[in-house]
């Protein structure tokens, strides 16, 4: 089934998404920003498990989750933009295969995968303030 595939595809996108967020907040010395970081990667954590439910629900077993991350430091700000965009293509991922699957008679999957999609817009928000905030202490900090 078509679906049930594309699910697993975004519940690995998911299982990626939360480590990462996990992985950066460990590594962020601004503490809002950590509080942030790690707030996003527990809601994709739980949306991860929501997903694994459903296709379990679908198949009958829960897929397996990918192995831990190892991403290099690197600048702040191009941390927060790949995070954005991470979120934007998790949003986009999720409404596609939503109505793909109410395409296909599963509207459970379809409102599951909604739900997501809109949690990660709002993910991308807070990181696009976050960013925003990062530049405007840049540049206070470079007028100084």
């Amino acid at each position: 089934m078509r679906s049930l595939d594309e699910l697993v595809g975004v519940f690995g996108a998911l299982a990626h998404a939360a480590e990462l967020g996990a992985s950066r907040a460990r590594r962020a010395t601004d503490p809002i920003l950590r509080a942030r970081w790690l707030a996003i990667a527990a809601a994709r954590a739980e949306h991860r498990e929501r997903v694994a439910a459903r296709i379990a629900a679908l198949r009958g077993a829960r897929p397996m989750r990918p192995g831990e991350t190892n991403e290099p430091g690197g600048e702040l700000a191009r941390l927060l933009r790949a995070d954005l965009a991470t979120s934007h293509a998790l949003a986009a991922r999720c409404r596609r295969v939503a109505r793909l699957a109410t395409a296909v008679g599963d509207p459970e999957s379809g409102a599951l995968l909604e739900r997501l999609g809109a949690e990660a817009l709002g993910h991308a928000a807070e990181l696009a303030r976050a960013l925003a905030l990062h530049y405007a202490r840049e540049a206070r900090a470079a007028a100084q």
